[in-house]
């Protein structure tokens, strides 16, 4: 028994020998308007995240996010959660150039409502992430491409939605990552 306690001891030593595991996390805050109404609305979003660089080139992590939505009367509460994977594919430096694929799952929660809508998300962004010290990194990401399934439980008279499209316009996500 002590020895597949101690081999097991080893293996986990070696395997985090050769990779890095980094916590973080991300803010995206966001104005909307429209040109036929007077009313804007807020969006923000806290994201924690952990990952685990398996090389230099490729990363895993689960990411975490709560966030809402408020324009006038108007407001709801979105909780999901997001496994990832992050392709570098550009590194000059302390930048670098990346593709990050996530799938989510999560609700929404419309104030006043008696129940929650679902909803199911693929999305491949861009991003770029900028060294700071050999630690902390800086991560910035804006939109991509997105498939989204969404159940609109809330208002049964609503019909189930798939959405695929280009998204750069739901503001900029910034994050700052400790690598140990």
């Amino acid at each position: 028994m002590k020895k597949v306690l101690f081999a097991i001891a080893a293996l986990a030593t070696c395997m985090t020998a050769s990779a890095q595991l980094w916590v973080g996390g991300a803010l995206k805050l966001g104005n909307q308007s429209n040109w036929n109404d007077d009313k804007s609305g807020t969006e923000w979003l806290i994201n924690p995240t952990v990952g685990y660089a398996l090389d230099d080139a490729l990363e895993v992590g689960l990411g975490f996010a709560i966030g809402g939505t408020s324009k006038g009367d108007y407001s709801k509460l979105d909780f999901n959660i997001a496994p990832f994977a992050r392709y570098t594919f550009l590194s000059e430096g302390d930048f670098s150039l990346f593709l990050e694929g996530r799938v989510s799952y999560g609700y929404s929660k419309v104030k006043d409502a008696d129940k929650a809508d679902w909803n199911f998300r693929f999305e491949i962004e861009p991003g770029v992430k900028y060294a700071l010290t050999d630690n902390f990194s800086m991560v910035a990401k804006l939109g991509g491409i997105f498939f989204d399934h969404n159940n609109p439980a809330a208002s049964p008279s609503a019909a189930k939605q798939n959405t695929f499209g280009l998204d750069f316009g739901t503001g900029l996500s910034l994050g700052l990552y400790y690598s140990f």
